[in-house]
Order: structure tokens, then sequence, then C-alpha cells
């Protein structure tokens, strides 16, 4: 096989893997956000207080908090085109669980259930990405996926009222069940001869010991945490309680509410692919600390003003930055790692349980004070946590370590793709021991 064959047969492979983590991305997280997207039917029909809803959203969080860096280490080993599988399957049998639903104890058990299967696709999904493609080529991977995740939870908040209403509850949820299996079916298919794991550190050169950096208590550095915490947190509770604030305040109907959420969240899927591609025009840190600044005063405009116009507004530049920030962190982190693949999955698994910590408190939190002062002030905690994750950036920016992305060591695109090459001209020969004949293996 000649060289520039080669390349295009890495190419469309990776291609294809990307595609099929995207659409896995957007059912993982679209059955995230079913239950929320009906949270004001939910609230009438088993007559549950905001703050039962909070604790709906805490507790499915803190499963995920629970189960991420479990599957992260798996992730490291095991095919991640199985996890993928597996992940979403969970989810499916989950969403069917709904069904039967009677009030708040069968909702939790069935979050529960719920989360455990959303626990795969982040650090499964994500570090098989970090692990095909390098450079500016991971920075657009990483911002593709992401955007749809959003498009998922975009979908259910336009679907999902006017499903109920059509359907009502039970077919509702068997037919997000049904989609559910459907996409595990077209994930085993389309990545049936592929095996997703990442490569041994004798394949990729090693790391010698001066080249791993200081990773901190937490498993990666502080810094990290913060800003999953605040960007996770933040993008949880303005799509759990937004539209429960919307209805009550402007007097819109569910439906209505959920469509000017789902605004926000199309403003969320064009930020992280716009994020995630610019990275190469301006400062990656720079930007993220603005898109950590930004929302903190739009939110404020969010509550205080009730001008239909200027709400649109606000739910438009901030869907686009807190979204944005998940592209720009995860690149961050990527880089900072550099070629320390074995450690990707776990620390991944690391950030994405932070993410969900922050969404697990501060949907409490949120949910408490809303009982408390009110429904408005559950929104005070986005903005004090991204306050404070921008100045905690500026500060990284200032005093970042040394990566292990070193100039003598830096992955780039062309060296990953010479990797690729040769285990892919292997295997469709038949010739590498223990793999099975024409797969491919990234």
């Amino acid at each position: 096989m000649s060289e520039l064959s080669r390349n295009s047969v890495v190419e469309r492979v990776s291609n294809r893997l990307l595609y099929v983590v995207s659409m896995n991305h957007a059912f993982n997280d679209g059955s995230v956000f079913f239950l929320s997207s009906l949270f004001p039917v939910v609230i009438s029909l088993f007559g549950l207080s905001v703050f039962e809803v909070g604790v709906l959203v805490a507790v499915g969080y803190l499963v995920n908090v629970i189960f991420q860096p479990i599957v992260g280490r798996f992730a490291e080993k095991a095919d991640a085109k199985k996890l993928l599988a597996l992940g979403i399957s969970v989810i499916s049998f989950s969403v069917i669980s709904f069904v039967p639903s009677t009030g708040f104890s069968t909702l939790l058990a069935s979050v529960v259930l719920l989360r455990i299967g959303t626990s795969f696709f982040h650090p499964v999904g994500v570090s098989a990405i970090t692990w095909t493609y390098a450079g500016k080529r991971l920075e657009r991977a990483l911002g593709f996926q992401s955007a749809f995740g959003n498009f998922g939870i975009l979908i259910v908040f336009l679907a999902a009222a006017p499903l109920y209403l059509v359907l009502g509850w039970k077919s509702t949820f068997f037919g997000l069940g049904a989609v559910g299996f459907a996409v595990t079916l077209i994930t085993l298919l389309a990545l049936g001869r592929i095996s997703i794991k990442r490569f041994s550190g004798d394949e990729q050169g090693g790391d010698s010991p001066n080249e791993k950096p200081n990773h901190g208590r937490f498993g990666i550095p502080t810094f990290f945490i913060v800003a999953g915490f605040a960007s996770g947190g933040s993008f949880a509770l303005i799509l759990n309680f937004a539209n429960i604030f919307l209805e009550g305040r402007n007097n819109l109907s569910t439906s209505e509410a959920n469509l000017l959420v789902s605004v926000w969240i199309a403003a969320a899927f064009v930020g992280a692919i716009v994020s995630g591609a610019s990275q190469k025009r301006f400062d990656r840190l720079a930007l993220l600390s603005l898109y950590f600044f930004l929302p903190s005063v739009l939110v404020v405009l969010l509550v205080l003003v009730d001008s239909i116009g200027l709400v649109t507004l606000s739910l438009l530049l901030t869907g686009f930055t807190i979204s944005g920030t998940y592209p720009l962190t995860q690149a961050e982190l990527s880089d900072y790692l550099g070629r320390e693949e074995s450690k990707k999955g776990r620390s991944f698994g690391i950030l994405f349980s932070a993410q969900t910590i922050g969404a697990s408190v501060m949907g409490l939190v949120g949910g408490y004070l809303s009982e408390v002062l009110g429904l408005a002030h559950s929104f005070d905690v986005v903005v004090v946590s991204m306050l404070f994750a921008g100045g905690l950036t500026l500060l990284w920016k200032v005093r970042k370590p040394v990566s292990s992305l070193s100039s003598s060591g830096q992955v780039t695109s062309e060296a990953k793709r010479s990797q690729l090459m040769p285990r892919i001209s292997r295997n469709s020969s038949g010739q590498s021991a223990g793999s099975s004949k024409n797969s491919e293996t990234l």
C-alpha cells in the first residue's frame, strides 16, 4: 500500500470514528436533559417541588462523579467501541424505566440508572478522539463532537414537550429508548472492524521522566478542576432551571419556555464548533477567561430583564460562551498531558467528574436558593463560579507549568498519522500477530 493510500485510509477511519462519537454524544447528552426539558410537566404531573427537582439533578450528577473515573480507567485498556455501545444500551434501558414512574422515588431510581449509562461517553468518547487526532485537527475534532452534544440537547428541548402532548408520557419515553437501541446498533456496525485503543508507551516512544508534569493532588492541576466545575455546573443549572424560571416569570407555556432555552442550546452548538476552530487565531487561555467572565454579566441580565428580546440575546451569548469553554479546556488539558497517552483516559475522566460535581453541587444549591430566596436566585451560583474560574484562568495563563508537550517531544498530526499507517497496513494484509484479518486499528 502506497503512503498516499495509507494516509487516505487513516483519515477515512478517523473521520468515521469522529462521526460515530459525535452521534453518541448527541444521544448521550440529549437523554440526560430529556427529563429536564419536561421538568415543568414533571412538577405538575408528579407534584414535585423545585427543591426535589434539584435533588434529582444533584443525585444524577453524583452518580456520574462516582462512575466516570472508573470508566476512565477502563477506557485506557478496553476497546472504546464496546464501551460506547454498552453505555448507550444502559441509557436506553433506563429511559424505558421512566415509563412506570409514579412519583419522586421511582423517578430517582430511573435517574440513577440513566446516569450510570451516561458515565461512559465523556471519558471514553473524548479520549478516543485525543488518541486519534493531534494539533489543530484535535482542536477542531473536540469542538465538532462537543457541538453534537449540544445538538442532541437542542433536539430534545424542541421535541420533548410537543411529543408529550401528542403521545403522552409512556410512548414518549418508549420512543427515546428505541432511538437509543438504534444508536447502539449503528455504533457497532459502523465501527465493527475498528479497534479503538490507545497506543502503549513503547509504540509512542514512551515518556521520559523529566517530561511528566506535576498533576497535583486531584490527578490533574486544580485549574482544570475549577474550570470543569464552573463550566459543567453553569451549563447544567441553566438547562435544568431556565425553562421553569421563564415559564413562571414570563407566563409562557412549557413549549414556549423550551423554545427560548433552545435558543441557548443552538448558540451552544455554534459556540463549541467556533471555539474549537478559533484556537489557531486567538490565544486559547485569553479566550477561555473571556468565556468565563462574560456569562457572569449575561446571567444577571437574564434574571433582571423580562424583555423577550433581551432575554433571547442574553441566552444566545451565554450559550455560546459557556459551551465554548468545553473544547478550550479539553484542548488545554490535552496539550498539558502531551505524550502521556496512558493518563488521558483517567485525566479526562477526572475533568468530566469535576464538571458533574459542579452540576450536582450547583443544582442542589440552586434548588435550595430557589426555595428560600426565589427561583431567580438559583442563578447566583453561576455568576460566582464563572467569575472565580475566569480569574483562575488568567492566573494559570501567567503561572502555567511547563507542559509535557515540549518542542522536542511534540506529537503532531503527521507523527500520529505515521504511527497509525503501519498498524493499519499490517492488519489489512493479515500480517499482524494476534489481530483479526482486515481489521483497522486506531
